[in-house]
């Protein structure tokens, strides 16, 4: 019995190691994204900006519903997407300076 509780808590852990990476990665993705919107914005480069934001709103959205929907269980998971975003803001702006 004690193998099997072990077993289940082992798959339990990595299911919220895999969701916390998948959080932080679409966090930096969507905050890379937004540094470049702006980048685009900056340069007049209007069909780009335009596109930027049409992928960003959908993103956002697809993250707003995941996280209302586990508010109460997933802190977490908020500071992963955070620091996702953080980190996507940060290499964008180190990578275009």
């Amino acid at each position: 019995m004690k193998k099997l509780n072990h077993w289940v808590q082992k798959k339990i852990m990595g299911k919220i190691l895999v969701q916390l990476a998948i959080y932080l990665v679409v966090g930096f993705v969507e905050m890379f994204i937004a540094t470049q919107r702006m980048s685009f914005i900056s340069k007049g480069k209007v069909f780009a900006a335009s596109t930027v934001v049409f992928i960003e709103n959908i993103l956002y959205f697809l993250i707003l519903f995941q996280l209302i929907n586990s508010m109460n269980t997933n802190w977490p998971v908020f500071v992963a997407y955070s620091m996702g975003g953080s980190l996507g803001t940060f290499v964008n702006l180190k990578h275009s300076s």
